[in-house]
């Protein structure tokens, strides 16, 4: 099996990605202390961490609670392993909802995938947000690299931050030939580069000498799909997301928030994304 994972119970977040025997992942220590947290019930950060939920504010850490939480073991095999955890006491203060969330981390052969499942264990609809943040290891400065998405790109619609909360106005549109994005000294200065409105569905991280292929990231079931890192830092975030941090003009409703998911009673919802590494 060309790949290993390891993953923590806190979050089931992943803790090792080994590929052949090479660590693909953030290690956790320097520039930022997390590797690959489950963004759930939002992603990013809300204005002041509160939102309205029926005519209740209530009060959500960035890019939610779910990456803090214990997660159970529930299954393991050859090659896969499925956490889960649930609503509870605590999570209720935040968020009104009965839920159960599970994350399967599968591997076959060069290639990870990562399934999320949310089943709404209330006798209401539930609204949420999920995403994902896994941290690539870079073996060389961040302007060493680039990306390339699978399809021309010519209504792709850029956001980005404004003061602390995303702009109401598209960003400029960084892609060259309409796939390309070169990074740049600058490119994590204002935090993230955040694209929508995409008809690719994957995308490639390449090394600028010799054009090789390091990872593909395959982000079909997502609208949203974010790259962040910080200046020099030794890695890139790829995130795919339903839904994002408050803008700068919000109706302060959860509901409202672009990308958020409606789930009836007793139903169930999944999305996964994947990462083909190569040699």
């Amino acid at each position: 099996m060309a790949i290993k994972i390891e993953v923590s119970d806190r979050g089931a977040e992943l803790t090792s990605i080994k590929f052949n025997d090479k660590e693909m992942l953030h290690d956790g220590k320097e520039y930022w202390d997390r590797q690959s947290p489950i963004l759930f019930p939002t992603v990013g950060r809300l204005r002041d961490n509160k939102t309205i939920i029926d005519d209740k504010v209530y009060e959500i850490p960035q890019h939610g609670f779910a990456k803090d939480m214990k997660f159970d073991l529930i299954e393991e095999i050859d090659n896969a392993k499925v956490y889960m955890t649930k609503s509870n006491s605590n999570t209720l203060e935040m968020y009104p909802f009965e839920f159960e969330l599970y994350v399967a981390y599968i591997i076959r052969n060069d290639t990870l995938t990562v399934k999320y499942k949310v089943i709404n264990k209330d006798e209401k609809d539930m609204i949420f947000g999920i995403g994902g943040h896994p941290g690539i290891k870079l073996d060389f400065p961040q302007e060493d690299y680039y990306f390339e998405l699978n399809r021309k790109e010519n209504s792709a619609e850029f956001m980005e931050v404004e003061g602390s909360y995303i702009s109401n106005s598209p960003a400029k549109n960084i892609l060259k030939s309409n796939k390309i994005i070169e990074i740049e000294k600058d490119s994590f200065v204002n935090d993230a580069i955040m694209m929508k409105k995409l008809k690719s569905d994957t995308i490639t991280l390449k090394q600028k000498k010799d054009n090789k292929k390091i990872l593909k990231f395959e982000f079909k079931d997502f609208p949203i799909l974010a790259i962040w890192s910080m200046p020099d830092a030794p890695f890139m975030c790829l995130e795919p997301w339903f839904n994002y941090a408050d803008r700068v003009e919000e109706t302060g409703y959860f509901k409202d928030k672009e990308g958020i998911i409606t789930l009836k009673a007793k139903e169930e919802f999944s999305c996964k994304f994947s990462i083909k590494f190569f040699k």
